[in-house]
């Protein structure tokens, strides 16, 4: 939502991918390699469902597991169903998807500014790792993919996809992540970077990844504004995404209101998370995106 009139932006918005980007970008892939120092291409495993060289660790079972995965023997222990997960030696596939519908074009810096930084730092450090590594927008349709692909020669190809996207269109998460899910030959990390401000939610999409054998990270970026509006008095509020507009006097007893709905959003998605196993980050775009970028490979989730 934007409160009329607005502020406009102060000053013009700096260049996406400027020297002192690239700068960065390396920075972020040598403080990659020297975190994983000691872990060679060979040595390096995903976990995958399913039959594999090693068995590796439990996970609680979701609907539509298989259940000759189950490990009975802990189920008469427990009383709770838990899947067997094997360790299986091969490439890592990392898949970024990222959200480019209307409301991303919003806060200072803007929402999709500071997700394009995060896919791109992500996706360079993997090209830069010998992973593959594909691309796609998305907003209430899936855009148009570049399928997963490795070599350092593909960086600068993935850096222009990622300078040219715009932002448009309303947000249907769960259907293009279903979508995607359906279309994807090859599994791998999904990496799924948006406001979430979908009123049809999120939670089928991301079922649907985890059904078809993604592991999944989600890194909700929100602007200032979203969290903090410091708006008062009367306003028109005019949603982005849909054109619907509507009047109100705004108090700071209805901005605690708000404030305390969105906490309790942000909680929801956390607690989602959690339960089906899935990573989640949440970030401001005040906060830099390398920052982001190291949080994110010091839990240990880009090599496992």
């Amino acid at each position: 939502m934007n409160a009329s009139p607005l502020t406009p932006p102060v000053g013009p918005a700096p260049a996406l991918f400027d020297a002192d980007f690239m700068r960065k970008l390396e920075t972020l892939h040598l403080l990659a390699r020297k975190l994983f120092r000691g872990q060679s291409q060979n040595d390096r495993t995903t976990l995958r469902r399913g039959m594999g060289l090693e068995f590796a660790d439990h996970r609680r079972y979701q609907p539509g597991d298989d259940f000759r995965y189950v490990d009975w023997n802990v189920y008469s222990r427990l009383d709770r169903l838990f899947l067997k997960v094997f360790a299986a030696e091969e490439d890592l596939t990392i898949h970024l998807l990222v959200d480019t519908s209307r409301s991303m074009q919003e806060g200072q810096p803007s929402k999709i500014d500071f997700a394009r930084r995060v896919a791109a730092a992500l996706g360079y450090i993997g090209l830069n790792s010998l992973d593959r590594v594909g691309v796609v927008s998305f907003a209430d349709e899936l855009g148009h993919p570049r399928p997963p692909q490795r070599g350092r020669q593909q960086i600068v190809t993935m850096l222009r996809y990622f300078e040219a996207l715009g932002c448009g269109g309303g947000t249907n998460l769960n259907r293009v992540l279903r979508t995607y899910a359906r279309q994807s030959r090859k599994t791998g990390l999904a990496v799924v970077i948006s406001d979430l401000f979908d009123p049809q939610g999120y939670a089928s999409g991301l079922d649907a990844l985890a059904y078809a054998g993604f592991d999944a990270l989600v890194i909700q970026v929100v602007a200032e504004s979203d969290v903090n509006p410091t708006f008062s008095g009367a306003v028109r509020l005019h949603d982005v995404e849909t054109g619907q507009q509507r009047r109100l006097t705004v108090s700071q007893r209805l901005l605690a209101r708000y404030r305390d709905k969105v906490a309790a959003y942000f909680a929801g998605i956390e607690t989602y998370c959690l339960r089906r196993n899935i990573e989640y980050l949440r970030v401001v775009t005040t906060v830099p995106f390398e920052d982001v970028v190291l949080r994110y490979l010091r839990r240990g989730l880009y090599v496992s």
